[in-house]
């Protein structure tokens, strides 16, 4: 299945005009706010969704973009490690400029996002850009044609992960390009299910579905399952719970086949 992560999607605002695809498949609400005030950010957001903490609470507010080093002993705990650590097979699909990966891994990767750190705790690469089996996270060409081959890579594994941040990106910097993002986006999913992928959308905080302001919202993020949903999470600490209830499934279907 895909595990398709979109940076800074809520629910609400402009959202029936710019990304009606999206409702038309019916995604659940959920709350991103984990019962701390201020507005959500990604690194706390991304941190509990990945290690079923709520790491806003822990640390007492939001934090972002990238999770703080107090957060770092979390994400040893991710999706990534329990998925490894149990016999699934997991692909971080994320595709990297070089000169970013460069960068960003000095030091204490503090240009990481929570799910790069994650991966990487895990034991997964980094893959840059132009490697047979990474894919850019946004910006595509062929959207449909990328959705496609999304579905084709995610039937090899238990789990391919696929960071999205071109929204937020749009969101904060060019709120003129979050048509084309969302756009995107709809052409990218529809590729995706055409092709008969199993897919999980989820949000960290919401923020493009506002584009009259720059700043994140309080709005719930949507989640979107195309299969039989178990439970609908309450808040960003439940989405680790819900996949491990989807994936374990899976593990067992492998067990027998070997």
């Amino acid at each position: 299945m895909l595990f398709l992560f979109v940076d800074g999607l809520g629910l609400g605002g402009a959202l029936e005009e710019l990304f009606p695809f999206l409702l038309t498949l019916n995604p659940q609400a959920v709350d991103a706010t984990l019962g701390v005030e201020g507005l959500p950010q990604s690194g706390t957001g991304q941190t509990s969704l990945l290690t079923g903490v709520n790491a806003a609470r822990l640390l007492g507010h939001h934090q972002g973009p990238f999770p703080s080093p107090r957060l770092r002993p979390l994400l040893k705990g991710s999706l990534y490690s329990w998925a490894i650590g149990v016999g699934l097979r997991v692909h971080h699909a994320n595709a990297y400029q070089p000169e970013y990966l460069e960068r960003a891994m000095k030091g204490r990767r503090l240009l990481l996002s929570a799910f790069a750190q994650s991966a990487l705790l895990a034991g997964l690469p980094l893959l840059p850009l132009g490697h047979p089996l990474a894919l850019r996270p946004g910006f595509w060409e062929d959207p449909y044609r990328e959705g496609a081959q999304a579905a084709r890579m995610s039937r090899a594994v238990d789990l391919l992960v696929l960071e999205y941040w071109a929204l937020d990106l749009a969101a904060h910097r060019a709120p003129e390009d979050l048509p084309n993002r969302f756009r995107e986006l709809t052409l990218f999913l529809k590729g995706f299910l055409q092709e008969g992928g199993e897919l999980l959308l989820t949000s960290d905080h919401g923020g493009a579905e506002e584009p009259w302001h720059s700043r994140h919202t309080l709005n719930p993020v949507p989640l979107l399952y195309t299969g039989l949903l178990p439970f609908v999470p309450q808040d960003l600490t439940g989405v680790l719970p819900l996949l491990q209830t989807i994936l374990v499934p899976k593990l067992n279907k492998s067990e027998r086949n070997t």
